[in-house]
Parts: C-alpha cells; sequence; structure tokens
C-alpha cells in the first residue's frame, strides 16, 4: 500500500509527469537521430546543453525544450522525406509544451493536445479512407502473409510462421529478378479465409479510430474515451510494434486522463515502448 500511495501522489500531477516522459522520449529521439549530420549537431548541442546547465535557474526561458526543438526542426529539413511519423508528432507536441511554460494555462496546453489527437487520429482515418489498397484489405492481407504484422503472435502457430517465411524468401527472390521479365508469385495464407478477415479488419481499424477521435473531441477526460484510446494503443502494439509512435499517444492520454489508474497504465505503455526503442526492437 505504501508503494501505490507513492505512485498515485507521484501520478496526480499528470502534466508535470507527462512533460517528463515526453522530454524522456525526446532525448533519447534526438540522441538516435544525433549521428546524422553530426558536424552541425555537435555546436548546437554543445551550446545548448552549456546555457541549460548553468543558467537554467537565471533564465526564465525554457531553453532544454528549445534546444531539442531546434534539433527537430534541423532533422526535418535536412531528412523531410526520411523522418517517419513521431517527428512530426513530437515537433507538435513540443510546441504546446514550449508555450505554456510563458502562458503557465493548463486549460490551453490540455485544448492544443486534445485537438492534435484529434487531427491526427482523422488525418490516419481520411489516409485509409482514400487508399483503395489499405480499404480492400489488400495491405493487411499483404503484411499478414509475410508476417510484418501479427508476427510476434505467429510464433505460436509454427506452420503459419513456415508459410510466412516461404512467402518472404519468395518475394525477396521475385526482388532480386529484372522487373521487365515480368516474373510474379502468389502468396500462400498463413491462415485461412485470409482475404475475408483482412477486408474486416480494415474496416474495423477505420471504425475504431473514428470512434476514439470522436470521442477525444466529444469527451477528452471521459473514462470510456480513456478506455477506447487505450484499446486502440494496445491494439496496434498488437499488431504492429509501432514503438515511438504509440509511446506518443500514451503521453497525450496521460496529459488528459483524470483517473489514476489509466495514468498509470498509459506511464507503463510508455515505459514499456521506450525500453523497445532503446533496445532497438519494433519501429522506432
Amino acid at each position: 500500500m505504501k508503494y501505490w500511495s507513492e505512485i498515485k501522489y507521484k501520478l496526480t500531477d499528470h502534466i508535470t509527469v507527462a512533460m517528463q516522459l515526453l522530454l524522456l522520449m525526446l532525448g533519447i529521439y534526438i540522441f538516435i537521430m544525433a549521428e546524422k549530420e553530426r558536424f552541425w549537431k555537435i555546436p548546437m548541442l554543445f551550446i545548448g546543453l552549456m546555457v541549460w546547465f548553468f543558467l537554467q535557474k537565471k533564465s526564465k526561458h525554457p531553453i532544454i525544450w528549445i534546444a531539442f526543438f531546434a534539433l527537430l526542426v534541423f532533422d526535418l529539413y535536412h531528412f523531410y522525406f526520411r523522418v517517419a511519423n513521431h517527428h512530426f508528432m513530437l515537433m507538435f507536441m513540443v510546441l504546446p509544451v514550449i508555450f505554456y511554460m510563458y502562458h503557465q494555462k493548463r486549460s490551453i496546453l490540455l485544448k492544443n493536445i486534445q485537438m492534435l489527437l484529434v487531427i491526427v487520429i482523422l488525418t490516419s482515418v481520411v489516409q485509409k479512407l482514400l487508399s483503395s489498397q489499405f480499404m480492400s484489405g489488400d495491405f493487411y492481407y499483404y503484411m499478414m502473409n509475410k508476417g510484418s504484422i501479427f508476427g510476434t503472435f505467429l510464433n505460436f502457430f509454427p506452420d503459419s510462421l513456415e508459410v510466412a517465411q516461404s512467402n518472404r524468401a519468395s518475394m525477396l527472390a521475385l526482388y532480386a529478378l529484372d522487373p521487365n521479365e515480368g516474373e510474379h508469385i502468389v502468396l500462400n495464407n498463413v491462415f485461412p479465409y485470409l482475404g475475408q478477415i483482412s477486408f474486416l479488419f480494415a474496416w474495423a481499424t477505420v471504425a475504431v479510430e473514428f470512434l476514439v477521435a470522436i470521442a477525444i473531441l466529444w469527451k477528452p477526460r471521459h473514462i470510456v474515451t480513456h478506455l477506447l484510446f487505450l484499446t486502440m494503443i494496445l491494439g496496434i502494439l498488437c499488431t504492429r510494434l509501432e514503438t515511438g509512435f504509440m509511446a506518443l499517444l500514451a503521453i497525450c492520454g496521460i496529459f488528459l486522463c483524470h483517473n489514476i489508474k489509466l495514468r498509470l497504465l498509459y506511464v507503463m505503455i510508455v515505459m514499456g515502448c521506450i525500453a523497445l526503442v532503446v533496445t532497438k526492437l519494433g519501429y522506432h
């Protein structure tokens, strides 16, 4: 009970907890990206760290946040066509936090996080609806047959795992051929009725994401909203280890959630994703 009391006390100030986890995630991401264009990043990091270390108590400016945001902008400029979705998500999460350091209005920060979440999830829904390949189930059919999603669970089905490995080997052999020869392969289904399953799963994905977006827009702090949001996050992690992006979504959940136990679940998801990111497992 003593430890639970300490945990509850720690989670009481959910904004501080969310900002701490966001800063941790941001620092890890900056470290991962640090080797790219290191010649320019060394002086930026050196000056930022020196100013933060010696002047953090004398300056009213959030120096470390601004320095990290500058590095995010730098990477966006140089690797615009290569950075993943979580890079943009990080930038749009850090900006409201920097503004919050100046205006100190919790309601504005939470509204910004809420609208960011709604826009991100609804954009995902629209992108899927506009993709005939996704809505037909072809995307899931292809990814399931080569074991790129639900790959962990395939280990419990040796026959299906063997089929997925055979499909991947066939794809690699096809990629090595001259495309002008017109060669093709036929994928073997890892499970029966995979075409129908893929079609239903695609529509279920869109329906769940749309429902979550509307719930966050309408009732951003309601317990049912966060149960739906947590279900979506955990469902995506079971489907595919999108560790970086799911960690950021969970941090947004901490910002908006008023239930202590659900906050703890969000924190556990963030910590788990961070552990996977640091050990380079999943898609970070």
